[in-house]
């Protein structure tokens, strides 16, 4: 049989996570948030369920977790819109969330939407493979809020 030149490896392209904030009621339905709110983000977690809030910034510091940025996403408005780069994919998020801060304290989170296809807020897992661009949409109604995953 002999000598065979190696298979080539296949090269890793990053993969993009693609997603939509539809606030309920558009920019009147804040009026249903605290007034405190101080930042928005997105967040995907590979383990589901989550350890407590103070666990959940290991998960990010881990390698665990992905999110949307330090900085919010914008406040006050009809929706918004991220892009999450997944560098090392495949990833599978277990659960995604849209989590609300309301004081200086990062462990200050509520989570206030989850990437579900029900109303009993079961989270949907992602899959990201490498070359992929995922979008998903995700609806946050301040008067019906998801259960907190810790």
């Amino acid at each position: 049989e002999g000598l065979s030149p190696p298979e080539p490896e296949k090269a890793m392209v990053p993969g993009l996570l693609r997603g939509t904030i539809v606030y309920v009621g558009g920019k009147e339905g804040w009026v249903n948030a605290p007034d405190s709110v101080i930042a928005i983000r997105a967040a995907g977690f590979i383990k589901y369920p989550l350890p407590d809030s103070a666990g959940i910034i290991n998960e990010l510091l881990e390698g665990r977790a992905i999110i949307s940025g330090l900085l919010s996403l914008p406040l006050f408005v009809d929706y918004s819109t991220f892009e999450i780069p997944i560098p090392a994919p495949p990833m599978t998020l277990q659960y995604f969330a849209i989590a609300q801060q309301t004081t200086t304290d990062l462990n200050s989170q509520t989570i206030v939407g989850v990437y579900s296809d029900n109303s009993n807020f079961d989270p949907l897992p992602i899959v990201i493979r490498s070359g992929d661009t995922v979008n998903i949409r995700i609806t946050v109604d301040f008067r019906n809020l998801p259960p907190q995953p810790f």
